[in-house]
């Protein structure tokens, strides 16, 4: 999907999501339009700022990127590539007859799922003194390090809300269907890697969509469940210790 048709596409949604005024200042809350905001949007070229009182609902301090409502719609329409800030390394390299060369790369904040097969003449474009650094290291060490189980989750550490339900509803009732709901998202550490390689993956995802995945939100859940009823006891603990 193009960014026309996003832009078409989101016409219904203008009465509902809160207005971005500029009147306020660079770096003002689009919600309140007060300074000394605490949280921006890491979509790509977006600069909105938020206090985290000010969305709704009121957001704890996540780790991770964070994205503003009208980033997620677009990430939800045209795809995780359209909010990144572009190509962050390459991996892989590969030479077809017909074809030409290609190279695996990764994306600004995004997860090794999301990799990508592009052309030379993309690379040239896109991020030309990556590509000479490459083919420098390449062909020095003649060496590829990436690993397929970077793509697969390992553990998932939090869950949020993308926005609230109505909001989601009224979004998803527009696209026509053309969009699995999603009203959540998970933070998810991949194997292989540190938890700084950890990303926010939407809960409709492929990735997360499978049997194993199933796995790692019911081990998820039990975690939530009994860290609840141990901050319960000992909050009980503390009431007796009292009386």
């Amino acid at each position: 999907m193009d960014i026309s048709k996003e832009h078409d596409s989101s016409t219904h949604l203008r009465k509902s999501l809160f207005e971005i005024k500029t009147n306020g200042g660079a770096n003002a809350c689009v919600v309140c339009k007060h300074p000394e905001t605490e949280l921006s949007c890491d979509g790509k070229g977006c600069n909105r700022s938020y206090h985290l009182s000010c969305l709704d609902p009121p957001l704890q301090n996540y780790p991770g990127a964070w994205l503003c409502i009208f980033c997620i719609k677009k990430k939800i329409e045209i795809g995780v590539h359209s909010i990144s800030e572009g190509i962050d390394s390459i991996w892989n390299f590969k030479e077809e007859l017909q074809n030409g060369k290609h190279y695996f790369v990764k994306y600004n904040g995004l997860a090794h799922i999301h990799n990508q097969w592009i052309s030379e003449t993309l690379m040239l474009q896109e991020a030309p003194t990556l590509l000479s650094k490459f083919k420098r290291k390449y062909y020095k060490e003649r060496a590829i390090r990436w690993k397929q189980e970077w793509t697969e989750p390992h553990r998932l550490l939090l869950k949020r809300l993308l926005m609230p339900q109505k909001l989601a509803d009224g979004l998803f009732n527009g696209l026509a269907n053309s969009f699995p709901k999603c009203y959540h998202e998970w933070f998810v550490k991949w194997k292989g890697l540190g938890y700084e390689d950890a990303t926010w993956e939407l809960e409709t995802s492929p990735v997360l969509c499978t049997p194993e995945a199933m796995t790692l939100m019911k081990d998820y859940e039990a975690r939530i469940e009994a860290k609840t009823a141990f901050d319960s006891s000992k909050a009980e603990k503390v009431v007796y210790d009292m009386e």
